[in-house]
């Protein structure tokens, strides 16, 4: 026999039992010998390769149990990866995910992998059934990718990207909602805005930065300037230069939103450097809600994205993907939360 036809029969009885068809114990060696017709030697081979998939048990000559945790479970021992870079992970709405997907994924028990780099499914002995790509825009990435997964089994988290499934804060409402909080609620008229990465057409970055102009430029009144940090470079330092920048071009900025934490940070600087107080000259705004911000004084007023519902979301989606059956894209967006504290306050 072929090992391309063994390898199908042993797929035909380990579809049979996650489907439920063989509940408890599997017929006999004979049985399946007649049924299939090959030797017992081969049955006895297949039974051997399913142990190793870990599909059944039993004592050799009396009977072979299919394991309960398989039965009728169609997602038993399928591979999903999360590929995202280290920093991504030491966030804490990323790291919440990927615990929680951990644990919603083992219950079924599927098996969940988190790769770091492109090297490692190079190694790996086995093809991804599903990949979560973590805030990648790099096409260049996502045409690797392709080469262990099917597009339409490649799910992006964060990174709204219509050719392929995605799950995403709704970073063009926060942007808007940003500004409408620092106009409405502060009263700023005068609002500069810290963005990155708003080459990428799809970036959730540039999404806060469409939201934030979409509100100015709906409402006439506002006057928005925005200084874009290059990519790779949005340590403290750049950020402060940065914020150096918007009070150049408009120096009655009083409200500034920055694309992510981080970068809020460079304001937190530009006071100290310039002996301004935080929120009285200048209010700020951040989104990722690190876990610095509670710590730095007064405390950054941020965005928090929601874990739960995104965990929910993703959970779903990639059980139907390992199903098998054909999923037509599914785009998802997740309403963030604005979480408002010292470094914004409403003025009287």
């Amino acid at each position: 026999m072929s090992e391309t036809r063994f390898i199908n029969l042993a797929n035909t009885i380990a579809e049979r039992i996650k489907t439920g068809q063989y509940p408890d114990i599997l017929p006999s060696i004979a049985s399946f010998s007649k049924e299939f017709g090959v030797c017992p030697a081969t049955i006895k081979r297949v039974l051997s390769q399913l142990r190793d998939w870990d599909l059944v048990d039993g004592r050799q000559g009396k009977y072979v149990r299919a394991n309960p945790k398989a039965v009728g479970n169609p997602y038993f021992h399928k591979n999903i990866v999360v590929f995202a870079t280290l920093s991504t992970l030491s966030q804490p709405f990323y790291a919440t995910v990927l615990e929680n997907l951990n644990k919603a994924f083992s219950s079924i028990y599927l098996c969940f992998h988190v790769f770091v780099s492109l090297e490692q499914f190079k190694e790996c002995g086995f093809l991804p059934d599903c990949i979560i790509v973590v805030n990648y825009c790099d096409d260049s990435v996502l045409e690797i990718l392709k080469n262990y997964c099917h597009p339409k089994n490649i799910i992006k988290l964060n990174h709204a990207d219509k050719r392929y499934h995605y799950v995403a804060s709704d970073s063009r409402k926060a942007g808007y909602k940003a500004l409408a909080y620092l106009a409405e609620e502060c009263g700023h008229t005068h609002i500069g805005m810290l963005a990155t990465q708003i080459n990428y057409t799809y970036s959730c970055f540039r999404l806060r930065y469409e939201g934030a102009c979409e509100y100015a430029a709906a409402h006439k009144n506002i006057k928005l300037t925005i200084a874009e940090i290059p990519e790779m470079l949005e340590a403290t330092e750049a950020s402060c230069s940065a914020v150096e920048t918007l009070l150049q071009t408009d120096p009655c900025i009083t409200g500034i939103f920055a694309s992510y934490d981080i970068i809020a940070l460079g304001v937190y600087a530009y006071a100290v450097k310039h002996s301004c107080s935080i929120p009285e000259d200048l209010a700020v705004i951040g989104f990722d809600d690190q876990r610095f911000c509670q710590t730095v004084y007064p405390q950054l007023s941020t965005f928090s994205e929601n874990a739960p519902e995104a965990v929910d979301i993703l959970f779903r989606l990639a059980k139907e993907i390992l199903l098998g059956q054909p999923v037509s894209l599914q785009h998802y967006t997740v309403s963030p939360r604005l979480l408002v504290r010292g470094s914004s306050i409403a003025r009287k």
